[in-house]
C-alpha cells in the first residue's frame, strides 16, 4: 500500500473525513467519517503524521463531483497559515526545504494582506493566548507587512521584512510559550535566555543555509535601539527593517494577553507606541496609528447606545469604523450581529471593552461576507 502524506490543506475541521487516516507505520488513526473537532486536535494529529492509502485517496477524488470554485476564506487561511507557520517552526527548522517553505507562508501572508488588510487585524486582535509564541511572529509581521505597503519597499524587500519578523524569535519558542504562561517575572536565567535569543536566532538560520544578509542583521538587531540601551549588543546603527520590527514587536505584544496581564486596549497601546517611536518626528509612528487604528478591525467597542459591539473595518475616520453590535445595553446577545453606523451620534464608539468580558461567539466569515454557503 502506498501511502501519501495529508496536509493542512486536505483536511477541514468540522467536516467528516472522507478516508481512513494511518500512520506512517499503515496503523489505523482515524476511520472514514471522523470529523475533527479543533485546530489543536489538527496540529497534533499533523505533528505526527497523517497518512492515507494513495489508491483512496485518488479513488474519492475522482467520485466526488466536478469541483466547485471554492470561496476565498481568509479567515480559515490565516489559521491554516499560522498551523503550518507553527509545524514549520517548532517541528522543521532542519528540513532542507526549511527557508523555501518560509519564502511560501511569507507570501501567502502579502497575499492575504493585499486582498484583505482587515482580516489580518482581525485575525491579530482575536487571536488565542494560548498559542502566544508563534501567533505572535505572525502578528508582528502582519504589522511591518501593513506599515511597510505605505512605503516605497519593494516586494522583495517586504519579504525579507516578513521572513525576519517570522523568524525571530526562533531561539526562545519554547520560553516564550512558558512565559506567556507564567505569571511571575522572569527568572535570572530566563533572562539570560532571553537576552541570548537574537543570536541564537541568527545561528539557527545559517545552519538552515540561509546567507541574506539584510534578513539575518535584522534578527540580530530586533531589539537594539538608537539609544544603545538595547540588547544583545548594545548597537546603536541599526537596521531600518530590524527598526520597524521592533517597534512592531512591541505593539503586538501589548495588544497581546498573558497569564502575568491583561492587553492593553488597543487605543491605549497605538497612544504608548506612538509615542515612544518619536511621536510626529517619526514617519513610522503616524503609520503605525493609521494602518492598527485606535479602533483596529477585531476590537470589542460600547456604543453610545449601551450596545457591545465588534469593530469589522477600518473606516474613513479613524474613530467611525464599521462594527457590528452583538449585544443590547441589558447584556443579552443578539440573534444575529447588528450593523451599526458608528458616524452617528447615538452608535459612536464610547470605549473599549475588554475582549475576556466578551461572551459573544461570533462567525467571522460570516461577518466579512466570506462564508460558504
Amino acid at each position: 500500500m502506498k501511502q501519501l502524506q495529508l496536509l493542512a490543506d486536505h483536511v477541514k475541521i468540522g467536516v467528516p473525513l472522507p478516508w481512513n487516516v494511518r500512520d506512517a507505520g499503515g496503523n489505523l488513526l482515524l476511520s472514514r467519517g471522523y470529523t475533527i473537532q479543533s485546530e489543536a486536535q489538527l496540529h497534533s494529529l499533523l505533528a505526527r503524521g497523517m497518512f492515507v492509502d494513495e489508491d483512496e485517496f485518488r479513488r474519492q477524488r475522482q467520485a466526488s463531483e466536478k469541483p466547485k470554485a471554492q470561496a476565498f476564506d481568509p479567515i480559515w487561511l490565516w489559521s491554516d497559515l499560522q498551523v503550518k507557520l507553527s509545524l514549520l517552526l517548532r517541528d522543521n527548522v532542519k528540513d532542507p526545504d526549511f527557508l523555501d517553505k518560509l519564502q511560501q507562508l511569507s507570501m501567502l501572508l502579502q497575499l492575504l494582506t493585499e486582498r484583505d488588510a482587515d482580516v489580518g487585524v482581525f485575525v491579530m486582535m482575536q487571536a488565542d493566548a494560548t498559542k502566544y509564541a508563534v501567533a505572535h511572529s505572525l502578528h508582528t509581521a502582519v504589522i511591518c507587512e501593513l506599515i511597510a505597503r505605505k512605503t516605497e519597499a519593494s516586494d522583495d524587500e517586504r519579504r525579507t521584512l516578513i521572513n525576519a519578523a517570522l523568524t525571530m524569535n526562533l531561539g526562545m519558542l519554547e520560553l516564550q510559550a512558558v512565559l506567556a504562561a507564567q505569571s511571575t517575572p522572569p527568572t535570572d536565567r530566563q533572562r539570560a535566555e532571553i537576552q541570548a535569543h537574537p543570536a541564537r536566532s541568527v545561528a539557527i538560520l545559517q545552519q538552515a543555509g540561509l546567507r541574506d544578509t539584510d534578513w539575518l542583521r535584522a534578527v540580530a538587531e530586533h531589539h537594539e535601539t538608537p539609544d544603545g540601551k538595547g540588547y544583545p549588543r548594545g548597537v546603536t546603527n541599526i537596521s531600518p527593517l530590524a527598526e520597524l520590527i521592533r517597534h512592531a514587536d512591541i505593539f503586538g505584544a501589548k495588544i497581546s494577553p498573558r497569564a502575568g496581564r491583561s492587553a492593553l486596549p488597543p487605543n491605549r497601546a497605538a497612544r504608548e507606541s506612538f509615542l515612544s517611536m518619536g511621536g510626529q518626528e517619526n514617519p513610522l509612528a503616524a503609520m503605525l496609528v493609521k494602518e492598527i487604528g485606535i479602533f483596529p478591525p477585531g476590537a470589542f467597542v460600547r456604543l453610545a447606545n449601551g450596545e457591545v459591539a465588534v469593530v469589522l473595518r477600518r473606516g474613513k475616520l479613524a474613530t467611525t469604523p464599521t462594527v457590528y453590535s452583538v449585544s443590547n445595553s441589558n447584556g443579552v446577545p443578539y440573534v444575529e450581529p447588528v450593523r451599526r453606523d458608528t458616524s452617528r451620534k447615538d452608535f459612536a464608539i464610547d470605549s473599549i471593552v475588554p475582549r475576556q468580558s466578551v461572551m459573544v461567539r461570533i462567525n467571522p466569515s460570516r461577518l466579512f461576507g466570506y462564508e460558504v454557503h
